[in-house]
């Protein structure tokens, strides 16, 4: 590992974390009242996420779904039109508002500002042997797969990013992966894919049983 990895990059986690939640907090504030408003409590959805060296650890999100939603319709999935997200959830899940309070997880080194998405246990067991390599970094806010594409790819399309950036993670790499997150964001990129279903995005064979 690089010094950068061992040093450098939790370095650049508090820093960063430390600077943008003085400036979401009346955004973070906002949010909360509206959603307590709207559709009451929780206000936050806990799931448990696998994180580097395969740990798991319990990330945080706004809730964007109906209570219960994993055990309804299409379960870790979802659709347009899924009945389950609810109206100020799809909006934060648009603009990736659902996913401020993770800087709480970045903060406690749960994951780093950038890195691969963290996956449910579910889908690294199912893709165990894909997955090795980019356990053995921290997962991310944000990730390559998010710049090239984000729901446009397809599963594999996202391992073979993922695995790129565990192979190689520098400062360069980082900073210019936070920059082309902005305009993602803002311009909503990626967001929703029109014909996107389970089926289409899921084209990698799992591991054997």
């Amino acid at each position: 590992m690089s010094f950068y990895e061992r040093h450098g990059k939790r370095m650049l986690d508090l820093a960063g974390a430390s600077v943008a939640l003085p400036v979401v907090a009346p955004l973070i504030g906002a949010v909360a009242a509206a959603l307590w408003a709207t559709q009451g409590r929780p206000i936050l959805f806990r799931q448990q996420r696998v994180g580097k060296d395969d740990r798991e650890f319990t990330i945080y999100k706004f809730r964007s779904m109906t209570v219960g939603a994993q055990g309804q319709g299409h379960g870790l999935w979802y659709v347009r039109g899924d009945r389950r997200i609810t109206p100020l959830g799809g909006l934060l899940r648009s603009t990736s508002l659902d996913e401020l309070p993770q800087f709480l997880n970045v903060l406690r080194g749960d994951m780093s500002l950038v890195g691969p998405r963290p996956k449910p246990r579910e889908i690294i067991d199912r893709y165990k042997s894909r997955y090795v390599e980019t356990l053995r970094v921290p997962p991310g806010l944000t990730c390559l797969a998010a710049i090239e594409g984000r729901n446009e790819l397809r599963r594999s399309q996202m391992i073979a990013a993922d695995q790129r950036y565990a192979r190689r993670v520098t400062l360069a790499e980082d900073l210019r992966i936070l920059a082309a997150t902005v305009p993602v964001v803002l311009l909503r990129r990626g967001f929703f894919v029109a014909d996107r279903s389970e089926a289409s995005t899921e084209d990698v064979e799992p591991d054997p049983a």
